[in-house]
């Protein structure tokens, strides 16, 4: 009887960093995955990386629409199945860090240790909606700077990829969008 093989990706972890794969890359494709097979499948078709979006997430395994009833508790231990899934890079979605500066702290940490190589999160004000979504509110600048500022020193591994992204275009506009971004 042949002996069983076990592929866990946890042990066959790629290790690159997001700079690393940034720099090897001319463009960076990153499905998403809102499953461990899913990320599976997205590796066998031989993308270097992938990403775990909210609205999938939210979607596929509550059946619900992404607008704020989860967060981190929730979508922790969903990411951390679809990590484990899969060996390649992941990109996650924090949402708007679930919180204040507090919360983001907390949330990049979490991220991490299950095994985020890249965070991304937005200035929305609580309830927030999935991005694409109309009626969408964001925090004053000075609140949105003071949790990129908690989430760069959150950090664990300086590799980690941050990426804070404003949402400031439907309810406020182009120029409020660009002066948060220079922020």
């Amino acid at each position: 009887m042949r002996e069983l093989e076990l592929d866990i990706p946890a042990v066959r972890r790629t290790g690159i960093t997001w700079k690393a794969l940034l720099e090897r890359e001319t463009f960076l494709q990153l499905p998403a995955a809102h499953d461990a097979l899913t990320a599976r499948l997205i590796e066998r078709a031989g993308f270097p990386a992938y990403q775990v979006g909210g609205f999938a997430l939210v979607g596929a395994r509550y059946g619900r629409p992404d607008v704020d009833l989860e967060h981190f508790g929730e979508k922790n231990r969903a990411v951390q199945d679809v990590i484990d899934g899969c060996a390649l890079p992941v990109l996650v979605d924090a949402d708007d860090g679930y919180g204040d500066v507090k919360n983001m702290t907390r949330t990049i940490r979490g991220y991490e240790a299950i095994g985020a190589k890249a965070i991304f999160f937005e200035d929305q004000a609580a309830p927030k909606r999935c991005g694409h979504m109309a009626d969408k509110k964001v925090v004053p600048v000075e609140h949105m700077v003071a949790k990129v500022r908690a989430a760069v020193a959150a950090r664990q591994d300086d590799d980690t990829f941050l990426i804070a992204r404003t949402d400031a275009i439907q309810p406020e506009g182009l120029d409020s969008a660009l002066r948060r971004g220079e922020a």
